[in-house]
């Protein structure tokens, strides 16, 4: 089974299942283990084994580390809250073929040397504004609906170094930074279920329509295509992008006002997040990609 699927059959599930809360200020923090999701980029392609198509290369999908602080005010059956979300990952490869050629962009346009090496930078904030009300409440279960306010910003940083036979850079390199920014409206449901006062599992999704401004804070090809083509204009583009959140956890009280939750998370920034495009990507370079991010998450709460 999918996360995907996983998610929403706990969600469900959970439907048919209580609501214990702890009235006052909730301070917490999650760190997680979440492998980057989304479209793979591309670092080069080689020319063998066919000279017309090669072979493509891709960068790693990183396992990233994210972290997210979160203060909220809880009374009865609504919760206000502020959560700040933050990630950031680097990873890297290199690509030798000097017998055969390796080619950075696309067949049969791509710019060719004997090796390639590529790095990659994937950031992310989210700072979430939520209301959430408990509208359905039983003796072990509840079920509460959301609304709220979303800040996002994500971008995708790549460099790419064309090198020699004996590995050493050659004058061709190519720089690149799309950055996403963008201001929207959420909405989500949220289940809970209590097995005791001190053990509960928990499981939401939630929608994020966004208004996203994508531009190039870098798009620089140097000795590639020539001076005509050296730094090409990237404008801004505007787009209503939809985002999701997906979680389920188990909970426990550990002592006095002290929580914790082992979970897993599903994260979707959408894949256009950071996208820029312009002549050069157009025609046969590459062109930066928004992400998203699932995996366990580990945390810890206390209410004063």
């Amino acid at each position: 089974m999918n996360p995907r699927s996983f998610l929403t059959t706990a969600l469900v599930v959970g439907l048919a299942l209580p609501a214990f809360a702890q009235d006052g200020f909730r301070v917490g923090v999650q760190l997680g283990s979440m492998k980057t999701t989304g479209p793979e980029a591309k670092v080069a392609s080689t020319y063998n084994p066919d000279p017309f198509g090669g072979e493509t290369v891709n960068f790693d999908q990183p396992t990233q580390s994210p972290l997210s602080l979160d203060l909220a005010w809880v009374k009865g059956d609504d919760e206000w809250s502020l959560t700040y979300f933050t990630t950031k990952k680097k990873t890297s490869k290199t690509v030798m073929d000097a017998a055969n050629g390796v080619v950075l962009g696309n067949f049969p346009f791509g710019v060719a040397d004997a090796g390639l090496a590529g790095s990659r930078e994937l950031k992310a904030t989210l700072i979430d504004l939520d209301w959430k009300h408990a509208f359905v409440k039983g003796e072990k279960a509840s079920l509460a609906l959301s609304a709220g306010l979303r800040y996002s910003q994500q971008s995708d940083e790549r460099t790419y170094q064309q090198l020699n036979a004996a590995g050493t850079p050659d004058p061709g390199s190519l720089h690149m930074k799309g950055k996403g920014t963008g201001f929207g409206l959420s909405t989500g449901l949220h289940v809970r279920y209590s097995f005791s006062d001190r053990a509960w599992l928990t499981s939401g999704y939630k929608v994020i329509l966004l208004n996203n401004t994508s531009k190039s804070e870098d798009y620089t090809a140097t000795a590639l295509f020539g001076p005509g083509l050296s730094s090409p204009s990237s404008p801004d583009n505007h787009e209503t992008l939809v985002q999701s959140d997906a979680y389920l956890r188990f909970n426990m009280n550990f002592v006095a006002t002290f929580n914790g939750y082992l979970g897993y998370e599903v994260r979707d920034f959408n894949k256009d997040a950071a996208r820029i495009q312009n002549n050069l990507t157009n025609f046969s370079l590459p062109a930066t990609s928004g992400f998203g991010l699932s995996g366990f998450t580990l945390g810890l709460s206390y209410t004063f």
